[in-house]
């Protein structure tokens, strides 16, 4: 994403993700949006992978497992643990120190978001992380694909339900039915991106919105602050879903 014009969108396709890290055995950190208050990646586990310690410093972190489930460990000796499956969210707040583990026997596949930028910060099992003056603080929490929230401010023909918001951070899924479109929006201050899940997404822009960037399930998305733009399915048959998340929250302008 080196050289990104942050005034337009942008794209990434799966093949061309670029490797940040590789430090772990079996596990490696791929870049898909490195915007100017957003990152958001992929996560690889092979299988039976284990983690090193680790913490994202000052970012809000969270976690979507696409494919796969996890075990997570955290809090004093790393003695709490949750089980995360497909679908689920796990929200990793500023400083929090964690370790995972892949025990399925397939590879796990997970979409991160880190805001406002992406950084990784290995640490011994004893030591010590102190939360270095931010807003947020506690330990992390998970929302199964269950209980995700409809309370969020939507758009039209395009539901957003909400996972995550933190103070620099809201994440959510959306979903879009067939031949529809979300209307013409932006989004203030905030700065998006997003990941393709299913079906094909065209975000249409420019004058009288006549350019469009196509996406594939797969893809990452960026729509930078306040560029007017409308979401569309452009399929009469399959529905679409992807992730998106800003910063520092959903902000939607609905400008029909």
């Amino acid at each position: 994403m080196s050289g990104m014009d942050n005034s337009k969108l942008s794209k990434t396709e799966n093949n061309a993700l670029k490797t940040v890290d590789a430090k772990q055995e079996g596990i490696m950190w791929k870049e898909g949006v490195s915007g100017e208050k957003i990152w958001m990646g992929a996560l690889l586990a092979e299988p039976q992978a284990k983690s090193l310690y680790q913490h994202h410093g000052h970012s809000n972190v969270v976690h979507y497992v696409l494919s796969g489930n996890a075990t997570f460990f955290y809090g004093k000796g790393y003695k709490k643990f949750v089980q995360l499956d497909e679908g689920d969210f796990i929200h990793v707040t500023p400083y929090q120190p964690y370790m995972f583990q892949n025990s399925n026997s397939k590879q796990l596949h997970i979409i991160t978001t880190m805001a406002p930028t992406y950084q990784i910060t290995y640490v011994d099992q004893n030591e010590t992380v102190e939360n270095q003056g931010t807003t947020d603080d506690g330990e992390i929490s998970v929302v199964k694909t269950t209980d995700l929230s409809d309370s969020t401010k939507q758009t039209a023909n395009m539901p957003r339900k909400t996972a995550v918001q933190a103070s620099n951070l809201w994440i959510g899924r959306v979903t879009g039915e067939t031949a529809m479109d979300s209307g013409a929006h932006h989004h203030g201050e905030a700065e998006t991106s997003g990941f393709i899940i299913s079906g094909v997404t065209r975000l249409l822009h420019g004058e009288e919105y006549g350019e469009y960037v196509e996406y594939h399930p797969g893809d990452f998305l960026r729509v930078p602050a306040i560029l007017p733009h409308i979401e569309q399915n452009p399929s009469k048959t399959e529905p679409i879903e992807f992730l998106t998340a800003r910063n520092p929250r959903n902000i939607v302008v609905n400008l029909d």
